[in-house]
Parts: C-alpha cells; structure tokens; sequence
C-alpha cells in the first residue's frame, strides 16, 4: 500500500452509502453528496489532509509486526466470527483437532476448554510464542498450511480462521487441510467475506510503536469455495454469514464514525463481514 489517506476512505464510505440509497431514499443521497462536497472542500485540512504510512506486507513480515497488538487490538471481523466458530466447535464430540494458522491461539485455548486434544500449526513464529504463553504444554508447531506437518487422516476436527483470505487460491490449501481429516470428520472454515474484499477491504492492523500496516487479502466468490470444497471431498453442512451491526460499523471507521455517523451506517451496517463454514469429510 504506501502511503494511505484517511479522508480517501472516509469518502469512500461517503460513496458506498450513496450507491446503497441512491434508488429509495433521496434525501439520504443528498446528504451523502453534500457531505461529500464538504469534505472536497477543505482537503488541504480535517480528515483529507491525514495520512497514514500503511506497507503492504506478506504473510510472514505482517503477522511478525502484528503479533504484539493482535489480542489486544479491538477486530470487528473476530467479534463477529468468533461466536459462531464457538458454536458450531460445541456441537462437536471431544476428539483430536487441529488449529491450522492458529495465530496466537484464541480457537486452540477454546478448543482445549472443550475436551478436545489439540494440535496448532502457524506459519509465523511471532504469533507462535504468543500463543505458547497461555498454552505452555500444548501441541504447536511451526508449518505452513500447504505443507503441514501431520499424517494423512488423522485429526477428527479442523479449524482454520480468518487465513485462506490470504491465498491467491483456494484449491491447495483447502485440499491440504481435507488430507488431515478423517473421513466422517468436520472442518470449520472462517474467512473475510467476499463482499468485503470486493470493495478493498484487508488485513489492515497498527504495531505497538504507533504504527500501521497490511497483509493482503485476495477475493474468493462463493464459487470457488463450492469448487475447491467438491474437490477436495468435503459436503458443506453449515453456512453462516454474520452481518455488521452499528458496534461494527464504527469499529471500521477507524475512530471518524463522528465526522460522518450516517455514513458509515449507511454504507456498513447489515454487510457481511465474515464468511464461515461447516464441512463434513466424505
């Protein structure tokens, strides 16, 4: 990314609320244009004129700077994911599981409270020793998910989350974790939704010094969700799409929801924000 400016996505926000009532509700839609006039006219001052140094890193290098701050941060996207992750992980019977890009270990800690033997597997040592400090004598291991270091059929439960964003495609991966899966065994899969990404949204994060930055995120349509869980022998028993509340809607705006409140509900409030799968191992 770069350089970034926080009045760029301020007026985005002014724009999508614009294209979301621009059919039904004109006096919205001419708020939305007057704002947005306002804010063109004063770009060398107020949010306009701030901006952000925001580097594009990958998987290693961002989650290496974002481990300090990952827990402690406030994450709209794991607001709504993590109840519903809990949900469908009580459903299941206590058996071996595996916690694939287990970060710093927030599914392996639940996971454990519910009886199951757990096994994580992160890519990033960073995320890994965070994790290790509230799981001291568990199972984590350093790998990636497209090489991960377990036998061919031999966990009852996989969970991945908020990680497949980050693949070009979804093919190889979501074949590397069925390979770990006993047949009759469930996967659990959350992800960025594609609505989201569709209009920029990533894994944006600040450091504990102050700073900001990026690990990309790639859309994946439904369609090849469907396509690479088929290949890969996986049915689909669970499909779950928690939408953006007005809590969410000004967690996103990055502290501006009061430059423009009606604008970020407009534009945010009611959008998915996660998508999250249950999979049954053919």
């Amino acid at each position: 990314m770069g350089r970034a400016s926080a009045g760029h996505y301020l007026i985005g926000i002014e724009g999508l609320a614009l294209l979301r009532s621009w059919l039904d509700d004109r006096q919205r839609s001419d708020r939305r244009v007057n704002e947005i006039r306002e804010f063109l006219a004063t770009q060398g001052a107020g949010p306009l004129a701030i901006e952000l140094e925001v580097p594009a890193n990958d998987v290693q290098a961002g989650y290496a700077r974002w481990a300090a701050t990952y827990d402690a941060a406030p994450n709209p996207l794991i607001k709504l994911e993590e109840p519903v992750v809990r949900a469908m992980i009580d459903a299941q019977r206590p058996g071996v599981a595996l916690d694939a890009a287990c970060g710093t270990g927030r599914h392996a800690k639940y996971l454990r409270a519910r009886g199951h033997e757990v096994i994580g597997v992160d890519a990033s040592p960073e995320m890994l020793a965070r994790a290790r400090r509230d799981l001291p004598d568990a199972d984590l291991r350093e790998g990636d998910i497209l090489d991960l270091p377990l036998a061919a059929a031999s966990v009852d439960l996989v969970v991945c989350a908020l990680a497949l964003t980050h693949f070009s495609s979804l093919a190889a991966p979501i074949r590397s974790l069925a390979r770990v899966l006993r047949p009759g065994g469930r996967m659990i899969l959350s992800d960025l939704h594609p609505t989201l990404t569709a209009i920029g949204s990533t894994a944006f994060f600040v450091t504990d010094d102050g700073g900001a930055g990026s690990v990309r995120s790639y859309f994946h349509p439904h369609g090849t969700y469907l396509a690479a869980f088929r290949s890969s022998g996986l049915a689909i028993e669970q499909c779950v799409e928690p939408l953006n509340g007005e809590e969410e809607a000004a967690l996103m705006s990055g502290g501006m929801i009061g430059l423009a409140p009606e604008a970020f509900r407009s534009a945010l409030v009611g959008l998915p924000q996660s998508l999250i799968w249950q999979l049954l191992r053919t």
